[in-house]
């Protein structure tokens, strides 16, 4: 049944390609704004070709990966840690390119190792010893002889291989009880409307940007509030935080057709979950698996407080795109 399908969702993909061309970080990669958006028309994220034992990343999420040694060397240190963390890796991952290319220079490894010892309070043995293990470990998780040429995507290695299970269902245990919209759910239908006419109106995103990042936050609240009245039992933040991302990707991004909260085209769903999600979110593995319930959950809520008449046509959607997307997680991860 999961074959068939993924083998359904892989026709209409290619189907709504020919009739209408459509296009193409836990951490947020930060968003552009609509205006600012420039059309691709490469494949999802992993369809770039990366070779057996590895997978396609996004150079922000590479370089956080390859930083994370350093990371839990800091990792009780706040903001100012984590920034120490990333700054001291672009400078290890210039060297390495440097060494990948010729150029040794024992001035700038001394430079490095002064620094290194300073940042992570090391002693001179201990700074050289995480000096050659950084070093080395750039040209085993992104070899220079496989990388794609002229793109912002790299092939990391995938140093874990990890077991995809899809999400348990029966673990949900929401009151099928209607919660009825009170007096912020009302005024919150209200103001996703008013950003809804000025998307139609094609209206540009400096002129709505105060309402639409104000409004993920609001929306983000409202939810979580839900989960809480209907008796969630889970950490009501593994559903709420697929809020953010989805807000970006459906008012934040340039997209050939309208698209609404409550007007989503089959064929975005499958770009949002086989593409955008990975390339926007960094997060553990099994927690993507979250994402689809999340939506599902979160498309229900909007049809309690009455943005919605019914949810079902998206919930099914949603539900379509499902198999397959847990299969692009076991690409990208197993």
């Amino acid at each position: 049944m999961a074959k068939k399908k993924k083998a359904d969702i892989g026709k209409r993909r290619a189907k709504s390609k020919q009739e209408a061309q459509k296009k193409r970080k836990l951490r947020l990669v930060k968003s552009r704004p609509r205006h600012d958006v420039q059309i691709s028309h490469r494949p999802g994220l992993p369809h770039l070709g990366a070779p057996e034992g590895f997978r396609s990343i996004p150079f922000a999420q590479a370089m956080m990966e390859y930083a994370k040694p350093l990371m839990e060397l800091l990792e009780q240190g706040g903001k100012e840690a984590f920034d120490d963390a990333m700054q001291a890796a672009m400078v290890l991952w210039n060297y390495a390119l440097s060494l990948e290319e010729g150029h040794e220079s024992r001035k700038i490894e001394k430079d490095i190792l002064k620094t290194m010892r300073a940042s992570f309070d090391l002693d001179e043995t201990a700074a050289q010893a995480l000096f050659t293990k950084m070093i080395e470990r750039h040209g085993y998780l992104f070899p220079p002889d496989i990388q794609p040429k002229g793109s912002p995507f790299m092939f990391i290695r995938k140093e874990v291989r990890h077991i995809i299970r899809p999400f348990d269902y029966d673990t949900l245990d929401l009151s099928d009880d209607i919660i009825p919209p009170d007096r912020k759910d009302k005024a919150l239908v209200e103001r996703i409307n008013k950003l809804d006419s000025q998307i139609s109106a094609g209206i540009e995103y400096d002129k709505y940007e105060s309402l639409f990042l104000s409004l993920k936050d609001e929306c983000q609240a409202r939810f979580e509030r839900w989960l809480v009245d209907k008796g969630s039992s889970q950490d009501v933040a593994l559903f709420s935080d697929c809020l953010h991302i989805y807000f970006d990707f459906i008012y934040g991004y340039m997209h050939d057709d309208t698209i609404t909260l409550k007007c989503v085209p089959f064929i975005y769903f499958v770009e949002f979950f086989e593409d955008f999600l990975l390339r926007k979110m960094m997060a553990g593995p099994n927690e993507y698996v979250y994402w689809p319930p999340a939506l599902k959950l979160f498309y229900g809520f909007l049809q309690e407080k009455g943005y919605l008449e019914s949810s079902k046509n998206i919930a099914d959607d949603i539900s379509k795109v499902e198999p397959y997307f847990i299969e692009v997680l076991k690409k990208q991860f197993s």
